[in-house]
């Protein structure tokens, strides 16, 4: 990547939510609507720096003295998080803690550049009641709890005023309340496989750092179970094994969780989780290698089964993956509590305390959140991908990245590398503004109801969208195979296009793969580009993005994702889709 292109990815984020957090200890202002009045005691921030000279662990000694006495204050540390609730001060009296925190590099989201920051960051509510705030800070090396995953533990940022119960918040964010003699760096971030977080540098930072004794959590899934070339026992098994094995060399002790469950769905009366596979793919490789395993899965699955009605106060409103403060101090304790059970033999020393979590309802005034204007729109930005910024098929990415039909949290679009035909599904059905159906019927032995992707096939079967010739049979039992990590075809996409148009659903049976292509052409779904009979098109060279691509090149009859891309955005301003909501149950990153 060249420095040009870095310096336009870094001004890119300059007027963005994710600036703004990076600079301010985790936290933006709420844009409120209409007139607005709240107990300024308890909502409002107050943010503290301390800038240190170079990258380590640090001791920091904090004091603040109570003009008045509080209730309730929380103290928060570095990218916002919690290192203390709850907490009780009389007036004149002080509250003080010691602890820890890890000042490294940092890759924010929608950027490709790394942070160096040497800022500590303090925060805490009832800012207006707080006469003095001491900070001492010295450089001293201590244990480190490194963090790798997704949007589920990752640093959240928050609004001012600060409502917990509408604050998204990963629950690893919560990890600093329990550390003895230990910093916690929170290197997860939003759309992150395990693939990802390998490959857009935020591994290699852990690497650098990491010392013997440290620890090193684990947690992947949500966005795995996404991508064909990560199924359970498959790549992802696979790479949850190089993490173990790298992390091991490198002195630290690896812990590999289970990743939470999302608010459970219901079928024929039996709930169940898409991510159970995943957990027993975490299961099995912790047994292999011999290292601990903590169930986050099974945890979160059935307590969001026994909290009923009341599961969704432990998640952002409308939201069914990611929690909010409560719910990630419930997961964050269930870390701990379980963690110490092997802390001892693990460890010389427990670098977790014991952890303590009372089980609450939610008060009707804490879920009283205010009304907000619309936020900062990350579509508007540039698209965040290194892999794109010079080459030929730019803008029509740029167009599908405004319709939203990209996940602006990774840093490579692969543009020219084939699309499997399942993986093609989400973004598809984003474009058509469709919603996937359950259950899953079943129809196909190659795709089964815990795939990511079988509610959209169900879709799919049920509107007469897929052409007999492009399914096989299984040459022993004859079930029908969906094929889905097959490359996907020109002929394909434009038969599932040109199948969507036709409103008549009766005659979608009848539109033939030649027909699609035709149809396709005179619709210029892909710009000129047209086909020969068996659907094919010739590449007069491959470019050197191309040659650069670590998946397979799309050539000939199978079209490239930055196609995908293109006809999806060219269909949207067909149909007049870009002004309709994207379809209910999409699970969509939260990026501030």
């Amino acid at each position: 990547m060249s420095r040009e292109t870095e310096n336009i990815l870094d001004k890119n984020i300059k007027d963005t939510d994710t600036w703004k957090a990076l600079n301010n200890g985790g936290w933006t202002d709420r844009r409120l609507a209409g007139s607005y009045e709240c107990d300024s005691s308890k909502r409002n921030i107050e943010v503290k720096k301390a800038c240190v000279s170079e990258f380590g662990t640090y001791r920091v000694d904090l004091e603040l003295v109570a003009k008045v006495n509080i209730e309730n204050m929380t103290v928060f540390a570095g990218r916002r998080n919690m290192l203390e609730q709850n907490i009780k001060i009389s007036a004149g009296g002080c509250f003080k803690r010691t602890f820890y925190i890890a000042v490294t590099p940092y890759i924010p989201a929608l950027s490709v550049k790394r942070y160096e920051d040497k800022t500590i960051y303090i925060s805490y509510t009832h800012a207006d009641l707080i006469s003095e705030c001491e900070i001492k800070v010295q450089k001293e090396d201590v244990p480190v709890i490194w963090v790798a995953g997704d949007s589920t533990l990752t640093d959240q940022n928050a609004g001012i005023p600060y409502y917990p119960y509408g604050s998204c918040a990963g629950w690893a964010q919560t990890l600093l309340r329990f550390t003895k003699r230990a910093a916690v760096c929170n290197l997860a971030h939003s759309g992150m496989t395990s693939n990802c977080f390998r490959d857009d540098g935020h591994f290699a930072i852990a690497k650098e750092m990491i010392k013997k004794g440290d620890l090193f959590i684990i947690q992947f899934g949500h966005n795995d179970q996404k991508r064909r070339n990560l199924q359970p026992f498959g790549g992802y098994a696979e790479n949850l094994e190089n993490y173990v094995d790298e992390v091991k060399k490198l002195g630290a002790y690896p812990v590999i969780c289970s990743p939470i469950s999302r608010i459970p769905a219901l079928e024929n009366d039996e709930y169940y989780s898409l991510l159970a596979p995943y957990r027993d793919a975490c299961e099995e490789v912790a047994k292999t290698h011999s290292v601990t395993f903590i169930d986050l899965h099974d945890h979160t699955f059935n307590k969001w089964i026994e909290f009923g009605d009341n599961t969704k106060d432990f998640f952002i409103p409308g939201d069914i993956t990611h929690t909010n403060e409560y719910g990630a101090l419930l997961i964050g304790t269930h870390f701990a509590k379980e963690f110490i059970k092997e802390s001892d033999v693990l460890f010389d020393r427990k670098i977790i305390e014991e952890a303590y979590f009372k089980e609450f309802r939610i008060s009707s005034d804490e879920k009283a959140l205010p009304k907000e204007e619309p936020g900062f729109d990350i579509f508007s930005i540039e698209p965040p991908y290194v892999d794109i910024k010079e080459i030929p098929e730019y803008k029509d990415i740029k167009k599908a990245y405004k319709y939203c039909l990209l996940d602006p949290c990774v840093m490579y679009a692969h543009p020219y590398a084939v699309m499997p035909r399942a993986q093609l599904l989400m973004v598809m059905f984003k474009a058509f503004r469709m919603a996937g159906k359950r259950p899953y019927l079943n129809g196909f032995a190659d795709i089964n109801k815990f795939d990511w992707d079988a509610g959209y096939v169900q879709a799919l079967v049920d509107e007469d969208m897929i052409d007999e010739k492009t399914i096989c049979h299984d040459e022993v039992n004859g079930k029908k195979l969906f094929r889905p990590d097959d490359a996907l075809t020109y002929a394909e996409f434009m038969s599932f296009i040109v199948r969507f148009l036709e409103k008549d659903k009766s005659e979608r049976k009848n539109i033939t793969l030649e027909q699609a292509l035709k149809k396709a052409y005179e619709l210029r779904i892909l710009g000129d580009i047209n086909f020969t009979k068996e659907g094919k098109k010739i590449l007069k060279g491959i470019k050197q993005n191309a040659l650069n691509e670590k998946y397979e090149i799309a050539t000939e009859t199978y079209i490239s994702r930055a196609e995908v891309y293109m006809g999806l955005a060219r269909l949207m301003d067909i149909v007049g889709g870009v002004e309709r909501k994207l379809p209910a149950g999409l699970d969509i990153h939260p990026v501030h």
